[in-house]
């Protein structure tokens, strides 16, 4: 699938099939996240994946008893905050640790999307009572769940905030009347320098035409 067109079509899933995952899948989505950028390149994430499904059903009720947390396969991110503190001090472990982890989850939720399968990343949840089932370090932090499966669901369509609401040049707040006025400029360039690729190859073409006009179709002698 196209990177644009995944990250386009992506949608939250919160119903599944109890068709179980492929082992080879759920390994491709864990390295999804493993490539995503990390402060310092500390990649200070650690995944946990839940596949025995007593551990799985018990999820619910330190989750406010989200029940789509039952899935297939979940897994629980969790940020590893030492090294980042020691890099980067209080900054470090209040954000750079949980940006550091929001980009490895949103890469497994494309991935996921690209693999046939549905995700949701769940955010609400007992961070102590995740701790305790399954047994986390005191210097590591729970910071997100995913829940995936095959979809059992058809989302409907995402309502998405116009990008002149939410987009801003050179100062924040500061707006243009559409993106497409601002870009006008760039695609006037473009069109321009395409003209200009056209010419060089239609005036090519004449000169190779007139090049080998001059050359006459040999005579073939009679016998």
């Amino acid at each position: 699938m196209d990177t644009l067109e995944c990250i386009r079509t992506r949608r939250s899933i919160r119903k599944f099939l109890t068709k179980p995952i492929e082992y080879d899948k759920v390994l491709q989505i864990v390295e999804a996240g493993s490539l995503a950028p990390s402060s310092g390149n500390l990649q200070n994430w650690r995944f946990v994946v839940l596949t025995e499904r007593d551990l799985i059903k018990s999820l619910p009720g330190h989750c406010l008893n989200q029940e789509y947390v039952d899935a297939p396969v979940v897994i629980v991110v969790c940020a590893s905050d030492e090294q980042v503190e020691q890099h980067y001090g209080i900054r470090g472990t209040r954000l750079y640790s949980v940006q550091n982890c929001a980009a490895a989850i949103e890469n497994m939720l494309l991935a996921a999307h690209a693999l046939g399968l549905g995700a949701c990343w769940i955010g609400a949840f007992d961070e102590e009572k995740i701790m305790e089932l399954l047994n986390v370090s005191k210097h590591a932090r729970p910071q997100a769940i995913i829940a995936m499966g095959y979809p059992d669901d058809v989302p409907s369509t995402k309502r998405l905030r116009g990008l002149v609401n939410v987009t801003y040049f050179n100062q924040y707040g500061l707006k243009v009347r559409s993106i497409a006025d601002e870009l006008r400029d760039y695609s006037d360039l473009l069109a321009k320098k395409a003209e200009d690729v056209k010419e060089v190859v239609d005036s090519g073409k004449k000169k190779i035409h007139a090049h080998f006009k001059r050359f006459k179709k040999p005579r073939v002698p009679k016998f």
